[in-house]
């Protein structure tokens, strides 16, 4: 079903780092999703009335807010796909965040609102009636949650959005909530047991936990997480493939939504290479990642002496002397300025993002060791903290 709707509802469908593809996934998607809550809002208040259930209400109350986080989904999409103007020159893709952050409070509010009800039901019990029609709703309406699930999952990952896996989610809580009210009825119907508040209780617990989930991964988004580690390994591979690069480094990757990413990394370079093959070189690098991965970047170019054969030397005792300190650390943009009283070697040491030992410590544990190598080479250190 899910290749059906594209197929017929969306125009190269296949181009997902397209925007506007993008936009129409969301549209196409969330109109579903509405329609389907819709139906579902109107069977389950009229089912709720019948048997006096104070789960089915609030089920059918969760698809009515389900309807709304479904629109500002929808609205997400519509504002991320706009241009960027000379206020937002970085276009408006952070929508899609927002939006997804709109659709966990909802999640929330909604959990809340069943927490409480079920609360004052179990203080004020009140009478379940059963029936076959409520039955029958209550199947067709997890059938249709689970559907919806699939949809918005199987949209999410084509075309990464987690607005969309977060709608998902919303939908299996959904379907679980509707469960615990199918229980509640079969219980009812075969052993004259009331337990609708309790059940309720324990699927609105679920659908909080749920809620603080979304919340939390979207929230991560915002602030800025650190990119996937197989997806920056994969960018450093295809650069390193280039013939003239030696290494790679202060590579930092900024989010501004899905399809919005841009990137700045040094790549270190044979200084014997021409620089006019070295900047065609790196013009080149720039537009393959751009082509294949959909991220502008800027490539900053460092180039390094290869032929010299003492900062080769000293290049691998100050890595080994640095990794004797801690295996995690690394350093780059070696070189050394000879003087005639003295050799400074001047390089960065990179930290992993979550280190906190003192730069200065840091510094004056180096220079010890390399003390030890000559008492002529003084360290120039410039202490830096991983962004991937």
């Amino acid at each position: 079903m899910f290749e059906l709707l594209c197929k017929t509802f969306i125009k190269d469908y296949k181009n997902t780092s397209d925007a506007k593809v993008r936009e129409r996934y969301g549209t196409v998607i969330s109109l579903f999703s509405i329609f389907c809550n819709i139906l579902m809002v109107i069977f389950k208040l009229i089912v709720s009335f019948i048997t006096n259930s104070i789960s089915i209400r609030a089920d059918a109350l969760n698809n009515l807010s389900d309807v709304g986080s479904n629109l500002a989904t929808l609205f997400g999409f519509r504002l991320s796909s706009k241009h960027p103007d000379s206020d937002h020159p970085y276009g408006h893709g952070r929508m899609e965040y927002v939006s997804g952050m709109i659709v966990s409070f909802l999640i929330l509010l909604v959990a809340f609102e069943a927490i409480k009800e079920s609360i004052n039901k179990i203080i004020h019990p009140q009478e379940l009636k059963y029936s076959i029609a409520a039955i029958v709703v209550l199947i067709a309406s997890i059938l249709t949650k689970l559907l919806m699930s699939y949809m918005n999952r199987k949209g999410g990952k084509t075309i990464d959005s987690e607005t969309l896996i977060a709608t998902a989610q919303d939908s299996i809580n959904d379907a679980v909530m509707t469960c615990a009210t199918l229980i509640c009825l079969l219980i009812f119907r075969f052993s004259n047991i009331n337990v609708d508040a309790y059940v309720g209780l324990v699927a609105s617990l679920f659908v909080l936990k749920a809620g603080i989930g979304i919340f939390k991964d979207v929230l991560d988004t915002i602030l800025g997480k650190a990119p996937d580690k197989k997806l920056i390994a994969e960018i450093e591979k295809d650069i390193m493939n280039h013939e003239g690069i030696i290494g790679i480094h202060d590579l930092l990757l900024h989010d501004y939504g899905p399809g919005h990413q841009f990137m700045s990394l040094h790549a270190e370079v044979d200084a014997s290479i021409p620089v006019i093959e070295l900047h065609d070189m790196i013009d080149v690098i720039e537009v393959e990642i751009l082509n294949k991965y959909n991220i502008l970047t800027t490539i900053h170019m460092d180039p390094i002496d290869t032929k010299d054969e003492l900062a080769n030397e000293l290049k691998v005792k100050i890595k080994d002397i640095v990794l004797s300190i801690n295996e995690n650390y690394n350093i780059h943009d070696f070189r050394i300025v000879r003087g005639t009283t003295h050799t400074n070697l001047v390089f960065d040491v990179l930290l992993p993002a979550e280190d906190r030992i003192e730069h200065e410590k840091l510094k004056k544990m180096i220079q010890e060791k390399v003390t030890e190598l000559d008492k002529t080479y003084f360290c120039v250190i410039q202490v830096d903290h991983s962004f991937v």
